[in-house]
């Protein structure tokens, strides 16, 4: 065999060689995880809520509100609608909650003269 063809293996081989040890195994981290996958949640039971702050009506809120995971230490979506007694949508909140802020769900008169405020949390709330 000549030496031109010997030597491009040899230098073949020693750059296979060299890639193969670049490549090393590590185990994923959770930012690993995440940013590869990122239907997963961000920490064990983890789910998303809408949130939005004083919205027109329900619509607004829905069309714009980011779905965001909520912090570890809320366990419900919660919505607030305030409304005029004949009806008509004053302003929507929702958020993430923990169990106490879902306590008292329902509808209640408001401090401002004819205005309703309705509270609800998702399924499951005590």
């Amino acid at each position: 065999m000549e030496a031109g063809p010997a030597l491009a293996w040899l230098l073949l081989l020693s750059l296979l060689a060299d890639c193969l040890k670049a490549a090393q195994s590590r185990d994923f981290t959770v930012k690993d995880i995440i940013y590869l996958h990122p239907s997963t949640t961000p920490y064990p039971g983890g789910f998303k809520c809408f949130t939005c702050e004083k919205a027109a009506d329900n619509y607004e809120c829905n069309r714009w509100a980011p779905d965001i995971y909520c912090p570890r230490e809320t366990r419900y979506c919660y919505t607030q609608h305030t409304m005029e007694v004949t009806g008509n949508s004053i302003s929507v909140t929702k958020r993430c909650v923990p169990l106490e802020d879902c306590l008292s769900t329902g509808c209640r008169d408001s401090e401002h003269e004819g205005h309703k405020v309705g509270n609800q949390a998702n399924d499951g709330t005590p």
